[in-house]
């Protein structure tokens, strides 16, 4: 290709992150291209001397590229008996040649280099990508290559290189980023962007990949975006070839149709291809041999037909990559060397536009460097090979060959071991989806009916269940993997434990012998909780890593363990312990949704305990054994603080701040209150009440902490209450089972907010075009609440006389971020709690805050009853009670507490609430916090002397 006639890639900075557009090249790696010229001095660079290195060579005895047949075909083309099968290379410690291009050698490559890598990898790196792999990149100039660490490598950069990380304590919903993927997908890359708060958007699959129309394709999700989860998405991270776990192969006309979105809602294409060079043209044509449909050509296409050749009809028959139809340079592709040669070598590319390239190249001078100098040199060496002053470059276009370069595989060797790679997976798959295709369905004598029913003499009705089909699959027509679907509703027992649990009974029922089985449970895959559902009834099998030879015997084992299970009368041997056991396994990969947790600062003069050690003190001081056994594997299977004990009536020291209840009064109180934080309704949560006879007596939904929106609670409590009604089971605990419906019928109610909905949302109705303290004003408009509630429980549900008396501090805004503060008298420390229970279920907009900052000073009286010391009953004695809670804003609830001290307030609750504006004030936030409840002290009354300067010491506008 001509890449002086085509128009330059489109200026695509508006992507880069903030920190990308900041980063500048590195000083110490600009001096480095002046270390070779001839003769130098180098003064200037802090390299270690070279003769200190404790290696002289690298050495190894490496395969010939015509090791493996070319065809997976019975009749394999084997290499002529008279080739070597194996080959020595030797890195030596100094090469000759000055020519870095060709200067492969241990003086250099264990030495510092620059970010592009050792000269002779990168430069093959280039001219193989360029030339032969994408030879018909459709931008001028063409694209450039940078060397990584791996594809993990690759992707964490261009995810840093893209996007900036998005916390809902500290940003609004509408800056949240987001990145497309596949509806199942590879989710170690996932997992590297879901601590940046990005948005993971799924799209619908089909067997090739990813839909561009349709219901759930691309077209359909951008075009009906709802921007109250954020920002469109800009980035798609795709696998397009071998797809990662499903193994389907995009197609070229596929890929046009994508793009077009792509440039139409302008986005960044991820394009991850470990599996680029393992297609399998032979797979749809015995796909279709199998199940009877029409035949298929398989006569190899020329993708590069239209254009310039890659030089080797193995590379032009392989369908290509997404920078092939690249016209405004959007692709960003990672490449690997860990299917091809080895994944510990860690070591890969990235192909962009340059301009790209240039940026991940900052980047990586401040990061990685450079991939593993070893691993450069044993890959160059290998590939490229030592060369002569006047010997041929990496490409292996010239014929003066020393030697050594003689024996290197050069690009030809390279070309052919990629496609005998090809040829070997390529067998085993066809091996794996025969016996699989074979043994997919149960054909049944009727024995595993006998017992449940006998057999039916018409002929018609036995017919019905003479075939079962166990699972279905599409043949891999690239990768490693077969996505295999379990046909569960045809199993006899559905009926009596249900899909999921059957589900999980048969992985576990693979694994144990004589079926020695394990496969991927397809929830491993599903990138949000919404496709957990679906995606527990899927399986990935990889046929890559046992020997060729197991692959038969294996693959047979699979499909007689299904047969086994298909022909179960029960589950015996799989109980509820291994089930719950494996639940915890599979569900390690389950997306969670962000949700704040409230920790209470230590005593004063005490380090603070870490939430779970704080827990766990809560369970063993737990009576109910039963209870504390459930919560502990509840928390495991979800989050930690999914079950809090928030019980205070036993309290004697600080405890987990609980936003309160709506629930009604009880003549008979219960001895544990739980707070619930449903999971994946990170704004729902209620409290439970349990008896001391628990399970044996049910559980009591004491009310709602929290809700989403306005007239929820109510509702939300009902809802609850009826499904309670339904799952418990005396002398039973209910908890698992509870959680688990709870979950699935808020979402169908749409009650309680998603996963993807933070508390930002809240805050949004502070917003920028009116101001908060219009919004907050409570001293212009006495008939305006402070906030608006979703439930209003009585006082008494808290065990009040009456509601909080709480002293108000004027409403304090600084840079967007607003401020009140509130202050009320209090005799105990139960009381103090109880205010601030009423007061976060009572005040919706301040248990939306971003922190609710609390400190509390009492002198709480008690009465003592006679003990062995002889004291009487009914004297009085003092306990000094102080604390604070930072809920989230670390060490603003000490500062808030040492103010009290200073002013020597005493019997006073303090609770300063902040909603974040968006820009962050730095240490400016605790003056702020501190005037608050400043103001709110002195406006009580609460302090003995007041000075005339306090006020004044409070700074923002109001």
């Amino acid at each position: 290709m001509v890449y002086s006639s085509l128009s330059p890639p489109l200026d695509l900075s508006h992507h880069f992150s903030s920190v990308t557009k900041r980063r500048e090249a590195s000083e110490t790696k600009s001096l480095y291209k002046y270390f070779f010229i001839p003769g130098i001095a180098n003064l200037a660079g802090g390299l270690p001397n070279a003769s200190y290195f404790p290696y002289d060579t690298l050495e190894a005895t490496v395969a010939h590229p015509q090791r493996f047949p070319a065809t997976s075909d019975n009749d394999q083309i084997k290499p002529p008996s008279g080739s070597p099968s194996t080959e020595r290379r030797i890195v030596p410690k100094e090469s000759p040649t000055t020519n870095l291009l060709k200067k492969i050698d241990l003086t250099t490559a264990l030495q510092y280099g620059t970010a592009e890598g050792l000269p002779v990898m990168a430069d093959f790196v280039r001219q193989f990508t360029r030339n032969h792999l994408h030879p018909n990149v459709p931008y001028a100039g063409g694209p450039g290559t940078l060397l990584t660490c791996g594809a993990t490598d690759g992707f964490s950069k261009a995810i840093e290189t893209f996007t900036n990380p998005w916390d809902p304590r500290r940003d609004w919903i509408s800056q949240r980023e987001g990145i497309l993927c596949e509806e199942f997908v590879y989710m170690n890359a996932i997992q590297t962007v879901k601590p940046r708060g990005l948005n993971i958007v799924p799209v619908a699959i089909d067997a090739q990949g990813m839909l561009a129309h349709g219901k759930g394709g691309l077209a359909d999700v951008l075009e009906n975006w709802d921007f109250k989860k954020g920002r469109l998405p800009h980035l798609m991270y795709t696998i397009t070839i071998g797809q990662n776990p499903t193994g389907g192969t995009l197609s070229v006309e596929r890929r046009r149709e994508i793009y077009a979105l792509c440039r139409q809602f302008d986005i960044i294409i991820i394009e991850d291809d470990p599996y680029w060079n393992l297609q399998y043209p032979s797979a749809t044509a015995m796909e279709a041999g199998f199940r009877g449909s029409d035949a298929v050509d398989v006569i190899p296409r020329n993708y590069n037909a239209h254009g310039r050749s890659s030089g080797y009809d193995f590379l032009d028959s392989l369908v290509p990559s997404y920078l092939s139809v690249d016209t405004d340079g959007r692709v960003v592709r990672l490449d690997t060397f860990s299917k091809t040669i080895a994944p510990g070598c860690r070591l890969g590319w990235i192909t962009a536009q340059p301009a790209i390239i240039e940026r991940l190249t900052r980047l990586t001078e401040t990061s990685t460097q450079q991939p593993s100098g070893f691993v450069q040199a044993m890959v160059a060496e290998l590939i490229v090979g030592q060369q002569s002053e006047d010997g041929q470059n990496a490409t292996g276009a010239s014929k003066n060959k020393s030697k050594k370069s003689e024996q290197a595989w050069q690009m030809d060797g390279w070309v052919r071991w990629l496609e005998g790679l090809r040829a070997g997976y390529e067998q085993r798959m066809k091996t794996m989806c025969t016996i699989l295709e074979e043994g997919k369905h149960l054909i049944d004598s009727g024995s595993a009916w006998d017992d449940a029913q006998p057999m039916a003499e018409d002929e018609t009705a036995w017919e019905v269940l003479d075939k079962m089909q166990m699972y279905e699959f599409s043949w891999p027509t690239g990768g490693m993997f077969v996505w295999v679907k379990v046909c569960i509703e045809t199993h006899p027992l559905l009926e009596k434990y249900g899909p999921e649990k059957l589900i999980q009974a048969l992985w576990l029922h693979l694994m144990q012998k004589p079926y020695l089985c394990l496969s991927g449970p397809g929830t491993m895959f599903a990138p949000t909780t919404e496709l957990l559902d679906r995606a527990q009834t899927y399986y990935r099998l990889c046929f890559a890593a046992m020997p060729a030879e197991d692959v038969l015997g294996i693959t047979r084992r699979l499909v007689d363990g299904f047969r086994a299970f298909w022909q179960r009368k029960n589950l015996d041997g799989l109980d509820d312990e291994e089930v719950a056991l494996m639940q915890c396994a599979i569900i390690i990969s389950k997306p969670r949704g962000i949700k704040s947790t409230i920790i209470p600062a230590a005593t004063q003069g005490c380090p603070a305990l870490p939430y779970s050690a704080k827990m766990e003190s809560a369970l063993e001081s737990l009576q109910n054994t039963d209870l504390a056994e459930e919560i502990e594997a509840i928390n495991a299977i979800y989050e930690p603080d999914t079950l809090t004990i928030t019980n205070t009536s036993t309290s004697t020291g600080p405890s987990t701040l609980d936003l309160g209840g709506s629930g009604s009064s009880d003549s008979s109180p219960p001895s544990t209150t739980i707070k619930l934080q449903l999971p994946e309704h990170p704004h729902l949560s209620f409290l439970l009440g349990f008896n001391s006879t628990y399970p044996d007596t049910p559980p009591k939904i004491l009310g709602t902490a929290s809700t989403a929106s306005r007239g929820e609670g109510k509702l939300a409590v009902d809802v609850l209450e009826d499904i309670l009604s339904r799952t418990y089971q005396p002398g039973a605990v209910c908890l698992f089972d509870l959680i688990n419906e709870a979950v699935q019928a808020f979402t169908e109610l749409n009650i309680g907010g998603s996963a993807t909905t933070t508390t930002t949302n809240n805050n949004d109705t502070i917003s920028h075009t009116q101001p908060a303290s219009e919004e907050l004003n409570t001293e212009n408009d006495s008939h305006q609440p402070l906030t608006t509630r979703s439930t209003t429980p009585d006082h008494h549900t808290f065990n009040l006389t009456s509601p909080p008396p709480w002293i108000l501090s004027d409403v304090i805004t600084e840079k967007k971020s607003v401020f009140v503060g509130r202050a009320a008298h209090v005799t105990s420390l139960d009381q103090a709690k109880a205010f601030l229970d009423h007061l976060l279920a009572t005040e919706k907009k301040v248990a939306s805050a971003t922190h609710n900052i609390s400190a509390w000073r009492i002198r709480e009286v008690k009465s003592s009853t006679s003990t062995a010391g002889g004291s009487k009953n009914g004297e009085a004695t003092e306990m000094i009670v102080q604390d604070c809670d930072d809920d989230g804003e670390t060490a603003a609830g000490g500062r808030l507490l040492h103010l009290m001290q200073l002013m020597d307030v005493w019997d006073v609750v303090v609770v300063v609430t902040r909603w974040y504006g968006g820009v962050l004030l730095g240490p400016d936030r605790f003056r702020i916090i501190n005037a608050a409840g400043r103001d709110a002290l002195v406006k009580g009354g609460f302090v003995k002397e007041k000075t005339s300067g306090e006020k004044g010491k409070k700074k923002g506008k109001k």
